[in-house]
């Protein structure tokens, strides 16, 4: 279920932006945890994070119909693609999402913000998204965990140029909730797009759609749950040779004509019967091709002797690589033209 915040709250909110604003002042120049009136300990204890960027893509002149609205639901809820999808339609009718990445921090009630480079340029312009922690009064009895995301424009040299802030989103969060926002004033134009998102693509295959970007944030307070058995990217790699079915990802024939590049990185757990039985984009340099990405992923089949020893299901990764300049790489194929 999609709990979004009251009205209320989403004043109470845009009211404390400039007291936030002024609390990360006071973190940036306040290097001791102690001083910011966080006991040692709890400073010390970590705010697992798992950020995911999407991408919502709209006829252009919708940007009226979006707001900076936080929802939040259960990460529980959210284990399939599919769950996300569907979550997003509601709370952002008319338009299309889809994943761009998926990165993971750990956040610590410190002046020290953790931070995320998204979209980074060669001459030195990235989004970037600077998580900080910090203690809040909770309900006046027990104290509760704030999250703060800065999410802003940075140009290289932050005190030769200051950033421009796009969003800061004061969140009182829970352990196994995640919050999700759209950066209502971060509007991109077919040509910001190409330039921060998608430099290999063309520009006419977005031109009169306008593009926003949704950030969402997973959170575990202390402890975070991992698969028992987790095989990273680079052994997914070796354990994709071992499959037994490959199914391959029909890329359209102007993609490939276009000399578009990139990957798409579906995360998968493998049951012990070899079969994929969960899947959902982890990175796409391809968010239109996302659905076709996880149609093919699931078709994917795995020897039953990688759980000749352990019958835990294996939570991995399968890679499409996606090239327009060379011959189709593993796992990829050409659409024929209809």
């Amino acid at each position: 279920m999609i709990f979004p915040v009251s009205n209320r709250a989403l004043r109470a909110s845009r009211l404390v932006q400039p007291l936030a604003l002024a609390f990360l002042f006071l973190l940036t120049m306040t290097g001791k945890a102690q001083d910011n009136g966080i006991p040692k300990d709890l400073s010390s204890r970590p705010i697992f994070v798992t950020a995911r960027f999407f991408q919502l893509t709209a006829p252009a002149g919708k940007a009226n119909d979006l707001t900076d609205q936080v929802f939040r639901m259960k990460t529980s809820s959210l284990v399939e693609d599919e769950q996300w999808m569907t979550a997003f339609e509601k709370t952002y009718p008319g338009f299309n999402a889809a994943l761009l990445s998926t990165e993971k921090r750990k956040v610590f009630r410190t002046s020290k913000p953790a931070v995320i480079s998204f979209a980074k340029q060669r001459d030195g312009r990235s989004i970037e998204v600077q998580l900080f922690g910090a203690q809040s009064p909770g309900d006046g009895t027990t104290p509760g965990t704030n999250l703060i995301p800065d999410i802003g424009l940075h140009f290289g040299n932050d005190i030769a140029r200051p950033p421009v802030s796009y969003a800061i989103q004061p969140l009182e969060i829970e352990s196994g909730t995640t919050y999700f926002f759209a950066i209502q004033s971060l509007r991109f134009s077919p040509q910001d797009y190409i330039k921060f998102i998608r430099p290999t693509a063309q520009p006419a295959m977005f031109q009169g759609r306008d593009v926003f970007l949704v950030v969402a944030f997973s959170v575990d307070l202390d402890t975070t749950v991992e698969p028992e058995r987790y095989v990273d990217e680079r052994g997914s790699l070796e354990m994709q040779k071992k499959a037994v079915r490959q199914a391959q990802l029909e890329v359209p024939a102007e993609m490939t004509e276009s000399g578009a590049e990139g990957f798409i990185r579906v995360r998968v757990e493998i049951a012990p019967t070899g079969k994929v039985t969960r899947a959902y984009v982890h990175y796409s340099s391809f968010p239109e091709l996302n659905q076709l990405a996880l149609k093919a992923a699931r078709q994917w089949e795995f020897p039953e002797s990688l759980f000749a020893e352990d019958r835990k299901p294996i939570t991995g990764f399968i890679a499409f690589s996606i090239s327009g300049r060379k011959s189709p790489a593993d796992g990829v194929k050409p659409a024929a033209n209809r």
